[in-house]
């Protein structure tokens, strides 16, 4: 199975027990659904204008947010203003990569097919 590393994406992770109900009143997609596999969401202004988007992954009790590395510092901090007395952590993982596959279905885990 081919591999490639996306250098121009990164990884942020929203931990914690409130993660899920954090993440579910900002962005435009249903992150309960990252159980079942990557979810595609955008973060939105009140007016409906675009942020940034991304992929949400579901590891464990923390949701793993996909998105373009430029954009990463935004995503965090952005975030971190709605944190108010959610309990949630928000960082970006610098060491995890992500990764492009092909050729076979995406191995069991962690990942999936792009669901746009």
């Amino acid at each position: 199975m081919p591999i490639a590393v996306l250098p121009d994406r990164a990884v942020i992770a929203v931990a914690g027990p409130d993660a899920a109900p954090f993440l579910q009143g900002l962005v435009s997609n249903d992150v309960t659904l990252a159980a079942q596999g990557p979810v595609w969401a955008a973060l939105l202004t009140p007016q409906g204008k675009w942020l940034a988007d991304f992929f949400v992954f579901r590891d464990g009790d923390r949701l793993l947010l996909d998105g373009e590395r430029g954009q990463a510092a935004f995503l965090v901090q952005h975030l971190a203003r709605y944190r108010l007395r959610a309990k949630v952590a928000i960082a970006e993982e610098a060491g995890l990569d992500v990764v492009a596959a092909w050729d076979a279905p995406p191995p069991a885990g962690l990942g999936g097919r792009d669901p746009r």
